[in-house]
């Protein structure tokens, strides 16, 4: 096989299957976001407990976050006092879901750049 017919391969494959994503099992992990951008998350049965956790609160005040992401299978009424801190702290909110993101990641506070933190890990 020549290099043209593998770099025609190639193009086909993206075609069909889009492009590769790097760290695909890591992102799906971590609701879509590389694990080093991670400041800090927590479980979906952590996000449906009363109250908010410090860990959270601390997260969003600190300068390196950009993104509050929860996962769209929690309701909004439990992620509330998460989203009203990301507002009060100018911190931008999403919600996403994907049949492929695996674990139990509820919501993740992250950065826009890597970050050097091991929530626990």
């Amino acid at each position: 096989m020549n290099k043209e017919n593998s770099e025609l391969e190639e193009k086909v494959k993206q075609g069909i299957y889009g492009e590769p994503e790097i760290k695909k099992e890591e992102k799906n992990r971590y609701l879509g976001e590389f694990r080093e951008r991670v400041i800090h998350y927590l479980s979906h049965d952590q996000v449906l407990e009363e109250g908010t956790y410090p860990e959270i609160e601390e997260a969003l005040k600190d300068k390196r976050a950009h993104t509050l992401v929860v996962d769209r299978k929690i309701e909004l009424k439990y992620a509330h006092d998460y989203i009203k801190l990301a507002r009060e702290n100018n911190i931008r909110f999403k919600r996403v879901d994907s049949p492929d993101f695996k674990g139990n990641v509820g919501l993740v506070v992250v950065s826009d750049k890597a970050v050097k933190e091991n929530n626990g890990e």
